[in-house]
């Protein structure tokens, strides 16, 4: 069984938001739900996050920790900040060799006087201590070693982590696994190369069947296997077998249609009043994802929002500015314009900020 701790550390109740746009992230909730549905079971806890909120992370290290089953980190990608701090929850933690972890201070935002201050550094000073509670009850090193390289931002590679006792391994360490840094590159998926491999196995070409045998009609097997696993670029493929090509390039444009509909479906389920042309430019132009859709929509709102209430600040500017005057007396004519001129401004007024003839 996984349990994914992946995107920001969120609380439970933010977590509808992120899902129902689509986005990836981790809350108690989330996590605890995955364990109430296990019975002591080992998983694995799969990590990929930058971090978030430091309490929610430490529930969820907790959450990890008192469950009873065998429990396997592996850090994939990034274990930053309050995500390092979950990872210390895993019995055993092993890291990939192409992952980085890193261990900071804990940070927030505060306003007040001097002593206001003063009391939000003693506050932060002490969820450090708490955080350095995990890396100490896993490593074994002391709070002043941890403390400091809290205090320096450290990041950590996987051997550095290993060093420090931070991991207990790194994944694929000894194993000579091939590994590959590529965009694209051309180079031809490993699922197409096998299925290749496996078509001509059971149906060789006719010119290699007669090379290949032997006076007496027996095939030679071993030089079969060699013809078979011969390495074979797309043009090659193309050449010698048009119809595995055709039916593997069919296969490829069915796929890739498909998962272009999907990202276009995903991204109308975004439409909200306000965003048309957000969502028009993403799906026809930009060939944004649905999540990268999602971020742009939330900032686009937050700017219209901050933007609404400049407005009404700035409609509302001509009413303040407005002097005051002193109650009439004798109901003169000249204190009669006085207040039908004063009714005309603040009608203006009122008609300009409900968006009315100016």
């Amino acid at each position: 069984m996984k349990i994914s701790v992946k995107g920001p550390i969120i609380s439970s109740n933010e977590q509808w938001i992120y899902d129902w746009f689509g986005i990836e992230a981790t809350s108690p909730k989330k996590v605890s739900d995955q364990l109430s549905k296990l019975n002591g079971e080992a998983i694995d806890i799969d990590i990929n996050s930058g971090g978030g909120s430091v309490f929610d992370a430490s529930e969820i290290y907790a959450l990890l920790k008192d469950y009873q089953g065998k429990k396997t980190g592996k850090i994939l990608g990034l274990a930053a900040s309050a995500a390092s701090v979950i990872a210390m929850a895993a019995d055993n933690l092993l890291m990939a060799p192409t992952a980085q972890m890193m261990i900071h201070n804990a940070s927030t935002r505060s306003q007040g006087d001097y002593r206001d201050m003063d009391q939000t550094s003693s506050f932060l000073k002490n969820v450090n201590q708490t955080i350095a509670n995990a890396y100490n009850l896993k490593s074994g090193k002391s709070y002043d070693e941890l403390l400091n390289m809290m205090d320096k931002e450290t990041w950590l590679t996987p051997q550095q982590a290993l060093q420090h006792h931070l991991i207990d391994e790194i994944m694929f360490e000894g194993q000579g696994v091939e590994m590959v840094a590529s965009a694209d590159g051309g180079m031809i998926p490993q699922q197409v190369i096998d299925k290749i491999r496996n078509e001509l196995h059971a149906n060789p070409p006719l010119n290699q069947t007669a090379e290949n045998e032997q006076p007496g009609g027996n095939p030679t097997n071993k030089e079969n296997e060699q013809e078979a696993q011969q390495i074979m670029n797309l043009e090659e493929l193309k050449n010698t077998h048009p119809e595995l090509y055709k039916q593997i390039r069919n296969e490829g444009y069915t796929d890739g249609v498909k998962a272009e509909n999907s990202r276009i479906k995903a991204i109308e389920d975004l439409q909200m009043p306000g965003n048309e042309a957000l969502i028009n430019q993403a799906k026809f132009e930009t060939n944004d994802s649905a999540e990268s859709v999602a971020v742009q929509i939330i900032k686009a709102e937050k700017a219209r929002g901050h933007n609404y209430l400049q407005n009404l600040q700035d409609d509302a500017k001509p009413i303040n500015q407005i002097p005051g005057t002193s109650a009439p007396e004798g109901g003169g004519e000249s204190d009669s314009v006085k207040a039908t001129n004063l009714g005309a401004n603040i009608a203006a007024s009122i008609n300009k900020m409900r968006g009315g003839i100016r």
